[in-house]
């Protein structure tokens, strides 16, 4: 248990779990005539920002979209269109326009840093009945463990009374590519999902959507490479964690608007640099010089 003890002494970081879905919106001026009229095509990509643990294994059996049939993706949103009993604009029980569509996944255990700075892998790609999505469903299996290091391992409890979890989805969060395609991106926040409490690790999923073509990112570089630096971006209200790649490249993606500070945290002997009043707009990259960390 004393690596347990380490790793919370020495904090979580963050991964962020993207998701990228391809499916309708109607408001574009072309369309994918490969889609058969009245469907959308829906492809699911999963993408990962890098925690502080050696592994985090998640296992994804299944992923189901709520679509609201009688509406348009890009029709405005309503604060009661994520009730767990809407039916529809309008609409009760008796005429009911909201279903549930199961997507096509793959299912498995996917070790989440193997994807990051950008790297994806494809989760899912179905038709589902064209509408508007409103949530999607994520349904974890028990499969799922942490390692603290390269050889110590626990097993990772989904926390509540169901092995499922909702993500309500806004008109706002998708990205239009043709008028029966359409993108979003899911992030994953490791950092507030998995927390240690009696004995056990436990995740109890938060994740957030955003638009990666309306957000903005953040990239540079920092050397050398044996610094094994972790990067944290963070002002007042937001804080975003980066593992570079071996080459010392990293990246952040959907990142609000504001004023931020960069840290850059050596290892094995490296002083810490940080950079201040990083100023992000929106739908933008902001590249930062490179930084050499120093012993």
């Amino acid at each position: 248990m004393k690596t347990v003890k380490k790793w919370l002494i020495a904090g979580s970081g963050v991964t962020a779990l993207l998701l990228v879905i391809a499916c309708n919106k109607n408001n574009s001026s072309t369309s994918n005539p490969n889609i058969p009229k009245g469907q959308s095509q829906v492809s699911v990509y999963m993408m990962d920002d890098p925690i502080q643990l050696a592994k985090v294994l998640i296992d994804i059996r299944q992923i189901t979209v709520e679509v609201d049939t009688a509406a348009k993706q890009s029709d405005a949103d309503h604060d009661d269109q994520w009730d767990n009993n809407y039916c529809g604009w309008h609409r009760d029980q008796s005429n009911k326009s909201v279903i549930w569509d199961t997507l096509s996944i793959t299912p498995g255990v996917y070790d989440l840093l193997q994807l990051r700075n950008g790297t994806d892998t494809l989760l899912a790609s179905s038709l589902i009945t064209t509408g508007k999505i409103l949530k999607l469903k994520i349904t974890l299996g028990s499969d799922n463990t942490v390692f603290t290091d390269s050889a110590t391992s626990y097993p990772l409890e989904v926390f509540g009374p169901t092995p499922w979890f909702t993500v309500n989805v806004s008109r706002t969060n998708v990205n239009s590519v043709t008028n029966n395609e359409f993108k979003m991106w899911l992030d994953f926040n490791l950092s507030k999902s998995v927390f240690f409490f009696s004995g056990q690790f436990l995740l109890k999923p938060y994740i957030t959507v955003f638009n990666d073509v309306v957000t903005a990112k953040i990239q540079g570089q920092v050397l050398p490479n044996g610094a094994g630096a972790l990067v944290t971006a963070y002002n007042a209200t937001d804080t975003l964690y980066a593992v570079p790649f071996w080459g010392g490249q990293y990246l952040f993606r959907g990142v609000p608007a504001g004023t931020y500070s960069v840290n850059f945290k050596g290892r094995t002997g490296y002083k810490d640099t940080t950079l201040s009043n990083i100023v992000v707009d929106s739908s933008r990259l902001v590249k930062i010089p490179t930084i050499t960390l120093h012993k």
